[in-house]
C-alpha cells in the first residue's frame, strides 16, 4: 500500500492503547507551574495561537469503519474549548482540581488534548509568590510521557517550533477498503513475523538459561494496595532541589524509587499489612531511538523493579535497586521484544480491537506485576515561560489500575526534581503517604549523600 495514503494511520500499539483507553482511563497528566499570575483570557489566546505551530496538538483521531483498518490522524484546528480556565486560588486545591479531572477524560475523536490553566495560584512551592499553574492532559494514544513532555515544552517555549502539516489521511471510505484489501497481505506478513519472534525468543531463552541475559520478572504478591481506587481521587507533589536525589551513587531514578521502597514499607507497617518480600515497582522504561522496530507513539516497555525491603542498610538497598533497574533494562534490549512489537504491527486492526475488548480487566490475578507504578521522565532545561514568566517545577500523575491503587511520578526540569503521588482516599491516606515519602526522602538524601 503507498505510504503515502498511510503516513496518518494509528499503529497498532497505538490503537490499542486508544481503545484500551475506553475500558481503562490512562489520560497523562503534565503539570507546570509557573513564577507569576497571568491573565486568563490573555493567556488562552496566546496558548491557542501557539498550539496552532505545534503539530500533535492539530490532530484528532477518526476511526475506521467496523475496523477494516486502524484508526487515522486527521487534522483539527485547537479551539477556545479545549483550554479551561479554573480561579482556583490554592496550591492543594489546584492538585484537587486536577485530580478530579481524571474522571473527564478526552474523547481522542474529538481532541486527544485538553489545557486546564490556573492563573493566579499562592503556595505554590519556589513561587516568589502568586504563580500560574499550567496542566496539559493528553491521550496516551498519542504520546507517551517522552513525546508528550516534548509537546509540552513545544507549547510553553519561548520560541515557537517549526511548523508540521500532519499528513494527510485518507477518506473513511477509502480507509476501509484500504484496509480490507490488505488484510490477506496482514495475515502473510503476521505469519512470516510471528516466526521470527519465535527465533528470537528461543534466542532469549537460552541467553536467559546460560545467565547472558537477567531473568524474567515473576509475578510479585498482592498486597493492600493491589486493588482499584475508591473515594475520592487525591495527588500530593513533593518538591525538592535536583541535588536532593543527584550526584550520589546511583541516578535520580533509583534514588527516587529507593525513598519510594521506604515509604511503601512504612505504610503498610504503619496500617498493620504484612510487607511482601517481593515489594517490586512497575517502571515505565523508554525504548532508545536506535532500539526501536516499529513508528508507534508508544514506545516504551514496563521493568518489574524488585525494592529490596529485606536490605536494611539504604545505601546498599539503593544500589541493589539500581542493579535491578539496570538488569531489567538490559533483558528489554533483547531483540526479542523489538520483533514482537513489528509482529504486532502487522496484526489486523479488527484483531486487536477484538482483543480489547474481550479482555478482562475485572478479575482479582494471583498475582501482580509490581506494588506501585513510578513513571521517571526528565523534562529538560528550565527554560519555559507563560505570560512571560518562568517554569518553577513540574509533575506528573501515572493513572492507578485496577491493580494498582497508589503510583509515583518523579519528573524534573532545570534544578528541580517532584516527586508524585496518585492514590484514592479509600486506598492510603495521602497526606499521611505524603509525609512518609518525605521522611522517606531525607533518609535516603542523608544514607547517598
Amino acid at each position: 500500500m503507498p505510504p503515502r495514503l498511510t503516513r496518518a494511520r494509528l499503529t497498532a500499539i497505538d490503537a490499542r492503547m486508544f481503545w484500551l483507553s475506553r475500558r481503562l482511563p490512562s489520560d497523562q497528566f503534565l503539570l507546570f507551574a509557573f513564577d507569576g499570575a497571568v491573565d486568563g483570557r490573555s493567556a488562552v489566546r496566546s496558548l491557542l495561537a501557539r498550539a496552532e505551530t505545534v503539530a500533535d496538538l492539530c490532530v484528532r483521531i477518526r476511526e475506521t469503519p467496523a475496523a477494516l483498518d486502524y484508526p487515522y490522524w486527521v487534522p483539527r484546528s485547537p479551539s477556545p474549548d479545549l483550554v479551561r480556565v479554573d480561579d482556583c486560588p490554592d496550591w492543594q486545591g489546584c492538585l484537587d482540581r486536577v485530580a478530579a479531572s481524571t474522571a473527564d477524560q478526552v474523547d481522542a475523536t474529538v481532541s486527544p488534548w485538553r489545557l486546564h490553566l490556573f492563573p493566579a495560584v499562592t503556595g505554590v512551592p519556589g513561587a516568589s509568590g502568586v504563580a500560574a499553574v499550567a496542566v496539559l492532559q493528553v491521550a496516551h494514544a498519542l504520546a507517551d510521557g517522552t513525546r508528550a513532555s516534548a509537546t509540552a515544552r513545544a507549547l510553553f517555549a519561548v520560541d515557537p517550533p517549526p511548523p508540521v502539516r500532519p499528513p494527510a489521511a485518507p477518506t473513511a471510505v477509502l480507509a476501509a477498503a484500504l484496509g480490507l484489501a490488505e488484510v490477506p497481505v496482514r495475515v502473510v506478513r503476521t505469519a512470516r513475523r510471528a516466526r521470527d519472534a519465535a527465533a528470537a525468543d528461543r534466542d532469549r531463552r537460552e541467553a536467559t538459561a546460560s545467565g547472558r541475559l537477567p531473568a524474567p520478572p515473576v509475578g510479585r504478591t498482592p498486597c493492600v494496595l493491589s486493588r482499584p481506587a475508591s473515594g475520592d481521587l487525591a495527588m500530593r507533589c513533593l518538591v525538592l532541589p535536583t541535588t536532593a536525589l543527584a550526584g550520589g551513587p546511583v541516578s535520580v531514578t533509583a534514588a527516587a524509587l529507593t525513598a519510594i521502597s521506604v515509604a511503601l514499607t512504612d505504610h503498610l507497617e504503619a496500617v498493620g499489612s504484612e510487607v511482601p518480600s517481593d515489594l517490586g515497582a512497575e517502571v515505565t522504561v523508554g525504548i532508545a531511538p536506535a532500539s526501536r522496530t516499529t513508528e508507534a507513539r508508544n514506545a516504551f516497555h514496563v521493568a518489574g523493579v524488585d525494592l529490596h525491603p529485606e536490605v536494611d542498610d539504604l545505601a546498599r538497598r539503593a544500589a541493589a535497586i539500581a542493579d535491578s533497574l539496570r538488569e531489567r533494562r538490559r533483558r528489554l534490549d533483547h531483540p526479542a521484544f523489538g520483533a514482537g512489537d513489528r509482529a504486532t504491527e502487522a496484526v489486523p486492526a479488527a484483531v486487536i480491537r477484538g482483543d480489547v475488548a474481550r479482555a478482562d480487566l475485572a478479575s482479582t490475578p494471583a498475582t501482580v506485576g509490581g506494588h506501585t507504578v513510578v513513571s521517571s521522565v526528565h523534562r529538560g532545561p528550565a527554560d519555559l515561560v507563560l505570560g512571560g514568566h518562568r517554569v518553577l517545577m513540574t509533575a506528573g500523575f501515572p493513572a492507578l489500575s485496577p491493580t494498582v491503587g497508589l503510583t509515583h511520578g518523579v519528573h524534573g526540569i532545570g534544578d528541580t526534581v517532584t516527586l508524585s503521588v496518585t492514590t484514592s482516599s479509600g486506598v492510603v491516606d495521602p497526606d499521611a503517604y505524603a509525609t512518609r515519602l518525605r521522611h522517606a526522602v531525607e533518609r535516603v538524601v542523608e544514607c547517598l549523600q
